[in-house]
């Protein structure tokens, strides 16, 4: 009887923190969402400071989501902060990549930045492939894996146990399609996946950068990047990070003064 009455309790304990946890991260989402939907009225008033401090107080809880970056843009946009405008389109982008109106304001608040560089020459093939490969997010290609395997499951069984062989050939013909796109669609999904992990890009979120020629401050000034520059960072080394421009240049900048995408 004791021993019942224990499995008993330890059960009804279980379910009851079970429950304050999933209480918990209800009314901590519940909360989030107040936050946001307060700073959406602050941008209605046009308190563009005040609506990217709310949106910042939910980002800093880990509710990210491409339409609380892209309206944080908005406010730094109005608040002429370009930098961080075009910071928050980029990562608003790097989670719903065909979102287009980010698009449309990150070119907007690129015209209004100091730097202009021309990007190296690169062959169509390649061009083709970093579109195909950032034209979906991440788990946007994983759903279309998984609708090609089903597909391709499907048709398996129609050739393995179909009598009629009009349809056996049919079946066939889209089993081998079917499996050449989920080939491709695979591929793209694992250049997507790493692409959107390593977080390799960045923004030059001060007015002025010195990218030194080494990672010391005595070294020589090779170029002066400004803000709203994007760079890629190819290593790290004590504060500093190794970058690569759009035209090829590379050199070392302090880390405080650019921001990962």
């Amino acid at each position: 009887m004791k021993h019942t009455a224990s499995i008993k309790l330890i059960i009804f304990i279980f379910h009851f923190s079970f429950f304050i946890f999933h209480f918990s991260l209800f009314t901590s989402a519940q909360a989030e969402v107040a936050f946001a939907q307060h700073a959406d009225s602050l941008y209605r008033l046009k308190d563009y400071q005040g609506a990217a401090a709310g949106y910042e107080a939910v980002l800093s809880h880990h509710f990210a989501s491409p339409d609380l970056y892209y309206n944080l843009g908005n406010c730094y946009y109005r608040t002429g902060h370009m930098g961080l405008a075009i910071l928050n389109y980029h990562r608003a982008l790097r989670l719903k990549p065909s979102m287009s109106d980010a698009s449309q304001n990150l070119q907007l608040a690129n015209s209004h930045i100091s730097d202009r560089i021309t990007p190296l020459p690169r062959l169509f093939v390649v061009e083709w492939y970093e579109r195909l490969v950032t034209h979906l997010s991440p788990s946007s290609w994983r759903l279309l894996v998984v609708i090609l395997f089903a597909i391709a499951c499907a048709a398996a069984v129609v050739v393995i146990l179909s009598r009629r062989i009009p349809l056996r050939k049919t079946a066939l013909a889209l089993l081998i399609a079917d499996g050449l796109l989920l080939f491709l669609a695979l591929l793209l999904l694992f250049a997507s996946t790493a692409r959107f992990n390593s977080r390799s890009e960045a923004i030059v979120l001060q007015p002025s950068v010195a990218v030194k020629s080494s990672p010391e401050l005595q070294s020589v000034d090779k170029l002066i990047l400004h803000e709203g520059t994007k760079v890629s960072i190819s290593e790290s080394l004590a504060g500093w990070h190794k970058i690569t421009l759009a035209d090829g240049t590379t050199g070392w900048c302090q880390q405080q003064n650019i921001e990962r995408i």
